[in-house]
């Protein structure tokens, strides 16, 4: 990972600009553009990837985006990430332990829920802080912490209503339909082995009072290869639930 001037630390390499991260070999690179931390592909063509809640309020209005317009109070209610979790309770606290570029975050934050993001990737936490400081009213729904988001779990017992699992899994397609943004999110993340998921999912049975929910590619297997209550599906994915 290069880092352009006035970057956050990351701990990625300091370059200048694009055609030294390109001398240095870097894949992709760390930088601002149009005022929103960005990364991209040095020498590629793609565009950028950042983090944008769409400019999403608190009055149901649609935002700017593609985001925005999934966030939209009319619009959101039928995600199936939503549905998945269930109906919001009051004052409802959910935690999305595995947070990547926050967008389910964003539609579960817009669906009535208090959310705590967590994230352990330095990258992808700077490039949620920047996406949480340009989303105004809608960023009080949202909260960002860093870590290891096991040790956080086990160390908030029966604290959240929701845990929300989404753990990278290793892609087998070459498929050109894959966006770069999952592409790119593998090269920072690593992948848990089966021992790591059996911690992750019985760390969110110790934090979650009512259920845990975990999306999962369509034909992968369960999750630590523990079979869910209930799935819910969609073309390409779908949501395992375990109820407490």
């Amino acid at each position: 990972m290069a880092c352009l001037p006035d970057t956050p630390e990351v701990g990625g390499v300091s370059v200048r600009d694009e055609s030294e991260a390109v001398a240095k070999g870097c894949e992709l690179i760390l930088g601002y553009r149009q005022q929103r931390l960005c990364v991209w592909h040095p020498g590629g063509h793609e565009s950028p990837v950042s983090v944008d809640f769409g400019y999403g309020s608190l009055n149901g209005s649609q935002g700017h985006g593609a985001l925005g317009y999934r966030l939209a109070a009319d619009r959101v209610r039928h995600e199936r990430v939503v549905r998945a979790v269930g109906k919001c309770p009051e004052q409802g606290r959910l935690v999305d332990a595995t947070a990547g570029l926050g967008r389910d975050s964003a539609l579960l934050a817009a669906a009535g829920w208090q959310v705590v993001m967590l994230e352990r990737q330095p990258v992808l936490q700077a490039l949620l802080r920047d996406g949480l400081s340009r989303a105004g009213d809608f960023a009080t729904r949202m909260t960002l912490e860093a870590g290891d988001s096991r040790d956080w779990l086990v160390g908030h017992p029966d604290s959240m209503d929701v845990v929300y699992l989404d753990p990278m899994f290793p892609q087998r397609s070459k498929s050109a339909a894959i966006k770069k943004e999952l592409l790119w999110v593998q090269q920072l993340c690593s992948v848990d082995s089966q021992q790591d998921e059996q911690v992750l999912l019985s760390a969110g049975l110790v934090c979650a009072r009512r259920r845990v929910v975990v999306k999962r590619p369509l034909r992968a297997p369960p999750l630590a290869g523990v079979a869910p209550a209930s799935s819910l599906t969609g073309k390409t994915v779908r949501f395992d639930i375990y109820p407490k």
